[in-house]
């Protein structure tokens, strides 16, 4: 096992202060006087130079490669662009960025200086400091207000080994790369989410992207004849069967990580590559320990109870261990994609099937080149999980990605660190 470790620190906002209602009537005067320039809109495209700002997606491309960007750096640029060739005022800048609580200028210097980092080198494009006033970026832009074109899938189904019925989809276009189902997947509703939207964007791009729900979830069957950890597995061979893919890399999150390398290593001559992100070798009945066994009991009964309603109090549990660093937005997004993805019933029924899970004596029997990336500070599956799988498999490589989230978000450091490291292993790949 080759590890790489990274550790990506960011400076924080400083001390908020209780001057709600004075910034409040500030940014109203302000705002009628450097509001946005005519044309800009919160989901439009801006084009300049060797860069493309998309707002919707809230990503920044150069010569269409993704430049990691923390968010409040990123509504800087964004900010400045809408300005293009004017002066944009530190007042108004900081109380756009900020405006519930009062910052030191400094953070707003700082951001500045990470916008600056991101588009060094590129001719013609530059972000001028107005001494005492402000900030002017230079540069010509080309703006768009039309929202970019909806992804496109194909959606099929398929009959796995026992009759169920699983739904798989196509997006992208290129060689394939398959992703294992995850916990609670809808392919429909994933499109429109918040966040796995640049999840399927980076996944699909330059690639022919095959995913599906597991059974019991999103469009496959919601009353299969049984979901055990057996049946993950088989199912994962019916996608490439019915795919018509005879050998792919895999791709596989959380529990589909497990699912991945256990098929990768009953069937090496299928899979060329894998991706294991946030995975386990042992499932929560295996790892030997009556307190965690206890309370994932427990958890089973209250989902039973719980799961399905409209007060997403319960599913709230399961979003903040997933995603301690998501928005509101992207929290509301998990909990109503958790309540229509699948039953309260088949909920339990799965995380009780994962209990059961063991990998440990499959992982030497992988053949095929390995990357296994985990959060530092991952609560749903620590860290040391996706040490053990990386060590039981032969040349395995493990990144360690700084961040608490199970799966990462668009607008933190470390999506910029997966999207590379990604990209780099399967071109690596792709080419031996």
């Amino acid at each position: 096992m080759h590890i790489r470790s990274y550790a990506c620190q960011e400076m924080l906002c400083s001390r908020a202060r209780g001057a709600n209602s004075r910034r409040a009537g500030r940014r109203s005067a302000i705002g009628a006087r450097f509001g946005r320039v005519p044309g800009s809109a919160a989901g439009g495209v801006y084009c300049f130079g060797p860069f493309r700002l998309e707002a919707g997606e809230r990503r920044l491309l150069r010569d269409g490669q993704l430049v990691p960007l923390t968010s409040k750096a990123f509504d800087t640029l964004r900010l400045l662009i809408e300005g293009a060739g004017s002066l944009r005022k530190q007042e108004w800048l900081m109380d756009q960025l900020w405006p519930d609580v009062t910052v030191e200028q400094n953070n707003l210097q700082y951001n500045v200086s990470q916008v600056r980092r991101a588009l060094a080198g590129a001719p013609g494009i530059e972000i001028q400091t107005v001494r005492g006033q402000g900030y002017r970026l230079v540069a010509e832009v080309h703006a768009s207000s039309a929202a970019p074109p909806a992804r496109q899938q194909r959606v099929h189904f398929a009959t796995a080994h026992d009759g169920a019925r699983l739904a798989y989809a196509f997006l992208g276009h290129g060689p394939p790369l398959v992703k294992a189902a995850n916990w609670l997947s809808h392919v429909e509703l994933e499109l429109t989410g918040t966040l796995w939207a640049h999840w399927l964007d980076l996944l699909s791009r330059g690639r022919n992207l095959v995913r599906y729900d597991a059974r019991g979830n999103g469009l496959s069957d919601w009353n299969p004849p049984s979901i055990t950890f057996e049946d993950f597995v088989a199912d994962l061979g019916t996608i490439f069967d019915a795919s018509g893919i005879a050998r792919a890399p895999v791709l596989g999150i959380s529990q589909g990580a497990s699912v991945a390398a256990a098929y990768a290593a009953r069937h090496p001559e299928r899979v060329s590559a894998l991706v294991l992100i946030g995975g386990c070798t042992r499932g929560w009945r295996t790892v030997g320990s009556d307190r965690v066994t206890q309370k994932f009991e427990a958890l089973i009964q209250l989902m039973r109870q719980g799961w399905g309603g409209r007060n997403p109090a319960f599913r709230q549990i399961f979003t903040t261990a997933f995603f301690p660093g998501a928005s509101k937005d992207d929290t509301e997004s998990f909990n109503e994609l958790q309540r229509r993805t699948t039953s309260p019933e088949n909920a339990a029924t799965i995380l009780s099937a994962l209990g059961d899970l063991d990998i440990r004596k499959e992982l030497p029997l992988v053949k095929a080149p390995t990357l296994v990336l985990h959060s530092r500070h991952d609560a749903v599956i620590p860290i040391n999980n996706g040490i053990e799988l990386a060590t039981g498999i032969p040349g395995a490589r493990f990144v360690e990605i700084e961040s608490a989230n199970h799966v990462w978000l668009a607008d933190e450091p470390a999506w910029g660190r997966f999207t590379a490291e990604l990209e780099g292993f399967l071109a690596e790949t792709r080419a031996s």
